[in-house]
């Protein structure tokens, strides 16, 4: 399933204007599976579309990506998901645990993927994007 999500991607990049297909990105969030399975929000990547939200935090639980709710798979599942062509849209859905926001639980996020060029995403050089761990 994850290399048909891939593969569906693809076939969505239309060419550029160069007649080249746009490169695949994602939105600037570095992810981990904590204990009890949720995918949260480690950090976010100043330069990448969910920094220039301004909504994403530390914490906060992914719950659906384009209205496919994700709550309980892995960072390996996630991942094909929140990659995508330069320029695509996506909108990631999020709940932030004990906290209220904007009247509700859950809050929609939608932005426009871009690729971040090295030097603009500022985290530790150890840090991948996606990544399991678990919390004690």
């Amino acid at each position: 399933q994850q290399q048909q999500q891939q593969q569906g991607y693809q076939k969505e990049a239309a060419p550029n204007a160069n007649g080249r297909q746009p490169r695949m990105c994602g939105v600037g969030v570095v992810l981990v599976q904590v204990s009890g399975g949720a995918v949260c929000v480690k950090s976010v990547n100043k330069g990448g579309a969910a920094f220039a939200s301004g909504q994403i935090v530390r914490g906060d639980v992914l719950y659906a990506i384009d209205s496919q709710k994700v709550l309980g798979w892995d960072v390996e599942r996630v991942k094909p998901l929140i990659l995508g062509p330069e320029g695509s849209k996506i909108t990631m859905t999020f709940q932030r645990v004990g906290n209220q926001v904007h009247g509700k639980r859950g809050f929609d996020v939608t932005m426009t993927r871009i690729v971040i060029e090295d030097g603009a995403a500022q985290r530790m050089p150890a840090q991948r994007p996606f990544e399991t761990a678990s919390r004690a």
